[in-house]
């Protein structure tokens, strides 16, 4: 009896490492299965003449793209350009529509010879984060679609 009550105990154990190995397996797959990249902080080098030229190709396309498209995403935002340089550094800020007044969900700011855009603030850790850094790329690559 004494080797036969071993084999159940064994079994029981083999059960359940087996179950936590698809558990973990199971998390991983769905993980791997996430739509959108999530954003984070961009620092990109861009060839602009200025750090203001460079928002204001992103403020022209971004209103359009963002701001008006309809997108669900950008339906509660609003985009507060800051390009006068005289003080600051030139930058373009995303705030909730409600509260303008508040601080800024994401902070895109363009610096230095050669000019330099980054993203930083609450929202560039999201999905809309990410989508917002991929057009910067894009627009700073050239494009100019949505």
């Amino acid at each position: 009896m004494g080797y036969a009550g071993h084999s159940g105990l064994n079994l029981r154990r083999f059960a359940r490492c087996a179950a936590g190995a698809v558990s973990i397996t199971a998390l991983l797959l769905l993980s791997a299965c996430q739509t959108e990249p999530v954003g984070g902080d961009l620092n990109l080098e861009v060839d602009a003449s200025t750090p203001v030229a460079a928002l204001q190709k992103i403020n022209s396309i971004g209103a359009k793209c963002w701001m008006r498209s309809g997108d669900r995403r950008f339906r509660d935002l609003h985009m507060i350009p800051e390009l006068d340089t005289r003080v600051g550094r030139p930058r373009l800020l995303i705030m909730r529509s409600k509260n303008q007044q508040g601080l800024p969900l994401l902070v895109i700011e363009a610096t230095g010879t050669p000019t330099t855009i980054s993203t930083y603030g609450p929202l560039a850790s999201s999905q809309t984060g990410a989508r917002i850094n991929a057009d910067i790329m894009r627009w700073s690559g050239g494009a100019s679609d949505c």
